[in-house]
């Protein structure tokens, strides 16, 4: 019996949902421990760790020296937030697309 397209929707409208508030949150918390504890993410390891959990936050060296405004800084997080929720949601899309695709016993190929 063929999968209906409405279960298979459902399925990917679930991931990708649950991935983008995923991304938002790692970033939150990213910027949360920045805002916190600079120190802590300005260099060496802990640097290297919020850039490995949220590519985005490369931002933050680039414009933190030269921007240093109240709306810099939120245009700067909104910017990190959700470039990161992006990105966590592509990489999910293409591994979905990926499973669905190449699994065996796919019917579709």
């Amino acid at each position: 019996m063929p999968i209906s397209e409405h279960s298979r929707h459902g399925t990917l409208i679930t991931v990708l949902s649950f991935t983008v508030v995923a991304g938002m949150a790692i970033a939150a918390l990213v910027l949360l421990l920045w805002t916190k504890y600079p120190a802590s993410v300005a260099d060496g390891a802990g640097l290297r760790t919020a850039v490995a959990l949220c590519p985005p936050f490369m931002l933050v060296q680039v414009v933190g020296g030269t921007n240093d405004t109240t709306m810099g800084l939120i245009i700067t997080a909104g910017t990190i937030v959700i470039a990161n929720a992006s990105l966590y949601a592509g990489m999910v899309s293409f591994l979905y697309w990926a499973i669905t695709t190449f699994r065996p016993g796919n019917p579709t190929r």
